[in-house]
């Protein structure tokens, strides 16, 4: 495999390893103050069901799924599928802004921690419709579906396993194509593991803030803002220099619109930043 080949998609991943960082900061606290040393390097996944994912079609909430709360106090939705479960859409998608105006969060916005520990999103109007080979897709050609995809790369990186490995092949294809081995030893970490997601999914916390710079039916550039280790878990020195209890992670994602779905061609971290100024839409 040719190394600047392989260099190209490795360098997407960073992205996954930049959050991990942090999360893994958190999950560390949260190990020290209540006492559990587990350090086997993965979460414990949530007790398997016999719920099958839906195919190709939205599924309504069922008897398997129950609710919690994140770090930040946000609720989420506990369900049995590896890569989360879409919902019925009952809103129309939202609308592509004129310029670089914020856009407000989609319609029936939902958290979800997945079988393996780690959190995604989904909409009511803005996608995922669907679900294919264990892939949620369906994201909408809209901002709000541009963001959703963007803040679900994220999540499932702390999966890190075949749900992550299946995402990257699905929605950055052409990286994917390059290299499919890395991908490969992505799948074999997490038969290792039985599913369960890096260590760090336990102190992940979803994006909250969303703002965007050139988006249009064509290509949409997100920026998605994390909940600051000081909101997640207090005041309290952080155990990694590089890592301050009051920044704010934030990746930014460019994609295209190719064969009817957003396709991924540039995440990125960004630079933190300490104070969420008056560009950025808060969406849950």
């Amino acid at each position: 495999m040719d190394s600047q080949r392989r260099g190209r998609l490795t360098a997407a991943l960073i992205v996954a390893a930049v959050v991990v960082v942090v999360a893994l900061v958190a999950a560390l606290i949260l190990a020290i103050a209540t006492g559990d040393s587990d350090d086997s390097g993965s979460v414990d996944a949530p007790p398997a069901t016999s719920a099958q994912e839906p195919t190709g079609e939205t599924a309504a909430p069922s008897n398997d799924e129950t609710t919690d709360v994140d770090l930040v106090g946000r609720q989420v939705t506990v369900v049995p599928s590896a890569g989360g479960t879409p919902r019925e859409q009952t809103e129309e998608p939202g609308a592509f802004p004129a310029g670089q105006e914020m856009v407000g969060p989609p319609e029936g916005l939902e958290l979800q921690r997945v079988s393996s520990g780690t959190t995604v999103m989904v909409s009511r109007s803005d996608g995922p419709t669907g679900v294919d080979d264990g892939v949620m897709t369906g994201y909408a050609r809209s901002p709000g579906g541009a963001a959703l995809l963007a803040s679900n790369f994220m999540g499932l990186g702390m999966e890190m396993g075949a749900a992550y490995a299946d995402f990257v092949a699905h929605f950055l294809p052409t990286m994917a194509a390059e290299d499919p081995e890395f991908l490969d030893e992505i799948r074999a970490r997490g038969a290792s593991v039985d599913g369960r997601a890096l260590m760090g999914a336990q102190g992940y916390s979803a994006p909250r803030w969303f703002k965007f710079g050139q988006c249009d039916e064509s290509f949409c550039t997100v920026e998605a803002a994390m909940p600051s280790l000081y909101e997640a878990v207090g005041e309290i020195n952080s155990p990694d220099p590089n890592v301050g209890i009051h920044d704010h992670q934030v990746v930014r994602v460019s994609m295209r619109w190719v064969d009817d779905q957003w396709e991924i061609v540039s995440p990125r971290p960004m630079t933190p930043v300490t104070e969420i100024d008056g560009s950025w839409s808060r969406w849950i």
